[in-house]
């Protein structure tokens, strides 16, 4: 029993979905139009395409067809052919009008061959109008009853002419008279019914109103699909939120609309839906253009779209929709939860550069301190009568010295924070450069003898004053030098070159050191950073030099430059503008090439080695 029910209702199914299959165009935008039309199509190829199937078996087992066979075979074909003009014009009109002569010719035929014009079965007629009402209005009835009006009078005057012959009856020749009056009251109870069914369909259209109404204001975008995922319809926020009219999204329209990266997440949420759980989230992207006016400039847009995704019940699937989509925008809300990301990144970012900040200072300020706290300890204590006046003096020298580097760690702390905060003020005076940066060799000539590096200064010709703040400049040159000197091994060499290149001036430093690696530039001059951790570094320092020197060449309008390669060396070129840059007040940005330095000098003055 289970498998014939099975059968059955995969004979229907397959019957259906042909059905849906010739349906015109014209007729899918209206769901209750598009389903008179299947109903339409279905019955007539059940009936029309079923007889003549049969029919050359019947011939077979019969011979040559006769009148009434052939009047029965051209019913059927007239049922086919309604199909047929249905199926390719749309017009279910004049299809109805061609069926409803195939269903008379089919009750006349039937008459002739058991009485004539006075057969009962001439009454059936009746039916013609009846069933033009499930297919249409007051004129699908009036058509259709004087098409049986007209097969009435047809049949009494074939059988006049002898077509038909005549059959003694007890209604004689009344027969026709009987169909007629049914034929009246059948319109009269037809009429009846088509107004109370017109009376609903308006109620119907009223309420349907009032749903689109609703779907076209609530501003969220409104779509169902099929079982494929086809979109059936759309309301109204398709033109913000898909930049399509509704009827454009049918079918492939909104998939086409959905940014191919999303593409897949959109199909598993309905399938999910139509197949799965029922309900089912997503957000995916859209991509479309604008609709506007011929002078509106026509930009791709890009929105962010929630969707929801419900089955759809008996209630809102009558249409053949399968999933109820409703889509809202969340750009807005989509970019304040990557500002809040960007905002939790940044904040672990600036509890890493404290930590960083931290150590290193823990590490620079506890060792002087010791370093005071211990020889003073020393000093004070009368007992140490083994101190002599020459260990009195090499111990204030160290203490002396370990002061002196606080005092210069506490003063870089001091200038950057200056400089990021923009209180940074510079006094700007005509300076010569060559002058700065021979004293700064002076002040790091016996560092670099003390480590075995040669320091070498060359200066171009016709170097021209530049405008800014003595201290600062200084301050720039002396950390670069320091930190040249500071990486490189004994027996190397540190150049300090200062050229002039058009409007500009170039202050480099370059040294044979250790050199930076390439995951390590683009960090350069973040606060605190150093190339290696704060607790398994060779050397001192607190990571704020070149931050403060980056910082004091943004408020001369200059730019910083570093180019540096492991085993290498590295190259610190800072360009400074010839007359100045007064207004400037932003740090200068650092641009870094992970390449050897170069090691001769871009200029076509000849260069001058100075002492």
């Amino acid at each position: 029993m289970s498998l014939g029910v099975a059968f059955g209702m995969a004979i229907t199914t397959a019957l259906r979905t042909q059905a849906a299959a010739l349906v015109h165009a014209s007729a899918r935008a209206d769901a209750g139009e598009q389903l008179r039309h299947e109903r339409f199509v279905l019955s007539r190829l059940v009936v029309g395409a079923g007889a003549l199937s049969l029919a050359p078996a019947y011939l077979a087992w019969r011979g040559a067809p006769g009148a009434f066979e052939a009047a029965m075979i051209v019913a059927a074909a007239l049922a086919v052919a309604a199909v047929a003009l249905l199926s390719r014009t749309g017009r279910l009109d004049i299809a109805h009008a061609i069926s409803a002569a195939a269903l008379s010719l089919f009750i006349v035929s039937l008459a002739a061959v058991t009485g004539g014009v006075s057969s009962p079965l001439l009454l059936w007629l009746a039916v013609v109008p009846v069933e033009a009402a499930f297919f249409g209005g007051r004129l699908f009835m009036l058509r259709a009853a004087w098409i049986a009006l007209a097969s009435v009078f047809a049949a009494v005057g074939l059988q006049r002419m002898g077509v038909i012959a005549a059959t003694a009856s007890w209604a004689g020749d009344a027969m026709p008279m009987l169909a007629m009056v049914a034929l009246c009251q059948t319109l009269i109870a037809t009429a009846v019914l088509l107004r109370r069914r017109s009376a609903e369909e308006r109620e119907h259209r009223a309420a349907e109103a009032r749903a689109q109404l609703l779907l076209d204001h609530v501003g969220d975008l409104v779509t169902w699909h099929d079982a494929g995922g086809a979109v059936v319809f759309a309301n109204a926020a398709a033109r913000t939120l898909a930049g399509a009219e509704p009827r454009d999204l049918l079918g492939r329209g909104l998939l086409d609309r959905v940014h191919v990266a999303d593409r897949p997440l959109f199909l598993k949420a309905l399938n999910d839906a139509a197949h799965g759980a029922g309900v089912a989230t997503v957000c995916f992207r859209t991509l479309f253009v604008p609709q506007g006016g011929p002078d509106e400039p026509r930009l791709p847009v890009s929105l962010w779209l929630e969707m929801q995704a419900y089955r759809a019940d008996a209630a809102t699937g009558g249409n053949g929709a399968a999933v109820v989509c409703v889509m809202r925008d969340v750009t807005a809300r989509r970019a304040l939860d990557e500002e809040r990301e960007r905002g939790h990144a940044e904040a672990l970012r600036a509890n890493d550069i404290k930590g960083r900040f931290l150590a290193t200072v823990s590490h620079e300020l506890r060792t002087p301190l010791n370093a005071i706290i211990g020889f003073s300890e020393m000093l004070a204590n009368e007992q140490n009568g083994w101190i002599d006046a020459a260990k009195r003096l090499e111990y204030a020298g160290i203490i002396h010295a370990s002061g002196h580097h606080l005092l210069d760690v506490v003063n870089t702390l001091l200038d950057i924070s200056k400089i990021e905060s923009g209180a940074m003020a510079i006094e700007r005076e005509p300076l010569e450069l060559a002058e700065i940066a021979r004293d700064c060799c002076t002040l790091m000539e016996l560092k670099a003898e003390a480590g075995g590096v040669e320091l070498e200064r060359v200066a171009g010709p016709g170097l021209p004053p530049v405008e800014g703040d003595r201290r600062a400049l200084k301050q720039v040159v002396l950390n670069l030098l320091s930190n040249a000197v500071k990486f490189t091994p004994p027996g190397g060499r540190v150049t300090l070159a200062i050229v002039r290149d058009g409007d500009m001036i170039d202050l480099s430093v370059s040294d044979t050191g250790v050199g930076i690696s390439a995951a390590d530039l683009p960090r350069l001059g973040d606060p605190f950073f150093q190339a290696k951790g704060p607790y398994d570094r060779t050397h001192e320092g607190t990571g704020l030099g070149l931050s403060v020197v980056r910082g004091l060449v943004g408020l001369h309008g200059g730019r910083l430059t570093v180019e540096s390669a492991p085993g290498i060396g590295t190259r610190v070129c800072v360009r400074l503008p010839v007359g100045g840059a007064e207004g400037v007040e932003q740090p200068a940005r650092i641009v870094t090439f992970a390449r050897a330095p170069r090691r001769g000098l871009e200029t076509k003055e000849p260069l001058r080695l100075t002492a």
